[in-house]
């Protein structure tokens, strides 16, 4: 998606690993088209291509899938021999049992279990070497990762009807509605994603080929879900980021445009778990970060390029959003 951006957290906890082993510098990063300014600030936000090339410096410089976070590295090229494997599979149950088994000869620190013995499906994740991965990110990201790619693999999107994690509530927690869309609850007994058994038995839809090309796309098509998207929110934020006037369409106009009432997208975008407004919300938050922190345009020019009807009324929103004002923002990312 056009202007979608990333936590500075996640940044910070991807070059965890290569800093520990002594290969960071900011020199590196500006050398792989990364600029420093979007990753040390702790409310900064990440360009999409400048995320995907912090995935793949410290996947190469590390050699290891897993980013320094484990006793021993999974070499890059697990994920795939693993999803080489798993695409043959008959059904979505297949896919998942076979890629626990593969992830048992990878790492001795990393257990992946599917319980089917519930009203609903459980997959868990759990760290062997916890003090290894100080901030969960290592965990958040194979949860995320299992999520989309088993999804993939059968070409649906697999609708979470909630998450546990036995962390406590992170500080991020802000962007779990991205990652992990559905209700999340911490300190419990088990990091697991729960969803509906209906989805076990669905066919494995896609080719090695098609397969050897999500992967050379890494991590692209793990973060960002376009064409296999589906969802309404998807489809709503895609319509708006294609506006060019400065101010965005009423819900009734996308309603028209997508061929319904406003109270039936209202009614199925509150099924997804979003809304008009917080599409809205989200799009110009990140234009209003990428405008703040790239360009040299003054709050006011900003406030109407975004649409506002006055700078205090972006002001407000802006605050809301990332917690601070936008010259606030400004004067910390100097």
């Amino acid at each position: 998606m056009k202007n979608l951006t990333f936590s500075s957290h996640y940044a910070r906890s991807v070059l965890y690993g290569l800093e520990k082993a002594g290969g960071y510098s900011d020199e590196l990063l500006r050398n792989n088209g990364i600029d420093p300014d979007f990753i040390h600030p702790p409310r900064a936000r990440v360009p999409t291509e400048q995320f995907i090339r912090l995935f793949r410096l410290v996947w190469g410089r590390l050699d290891d899938e897993f980013m320094g976070r484990t006793a021993q590295p999974c070499r890059v090229g697990h994920f795939h021999l693993m999803g080489s494997l798993a695409v043959h599979s008959d059904n979505l149950e297949e896919v998942i049992r076979q890629s626990i088994r593969c992830y048992r000869l990878f790492s001795d620190d990393i257990v992946i279990e599917l319980d089917t013995s519930g009203e609903e499906v459980e997959l868990s994740i759990t760290h062997r070497r916890p003090e290894l991965d100080p901030d969960n990110f290592l965990v958040e990201w194979l949860l995320l990762v299992w999520h989309r790619l088993v999804g993939w693999l059968i070409g649906r999107k697999i609708v979470l009807s909630h998450a546990t994690f036995r962390h406590g509530l992170p500080g991020h927690f802000d962007e779990y509605r991205f990652v992990f869309p559905c209700r999340c609850t911490f300190n419990r007994d088990r990091n697991s994603l729960f969803f509906s058994r209906n989805y076990l038995d669905m066919p494995v839809t896609r080719t090695p080929a098609e397969l050897n090309d999500f992967i050379a796309q890494s991590p692209r098509n793990l973060l960002i879900w376009t064409d296999d998207d589906d969802s309404l929110t998807t489809r709503v934020r895609q319509s708006l980021e294609i506006v060019d006037n400065e101010r965005l369409p009423t819900l009734e106009q996308v309603a028209e445009e997508l061929h319904m009432t406003a109270y039936t997208l209202s009614r199925k975008l509150k099924a997804e778990g979003s809304s008009y407004q917080k599409i809205k919300d989200n799009l110009r938050r990140d234009q209003a970060v990428i405008l703040l922190t790239r360009q040299n345009l003054t709050v006011s020019e900003i406030s109407s390029q975004l649409g506002f009807t006055e700078p205090g009324a972006f002001s407000r929103a802006f605050k809301h959003w990332t917690g601070l004002s936008p010259l606030a923002y400004r004067k910390q990312d100097q």
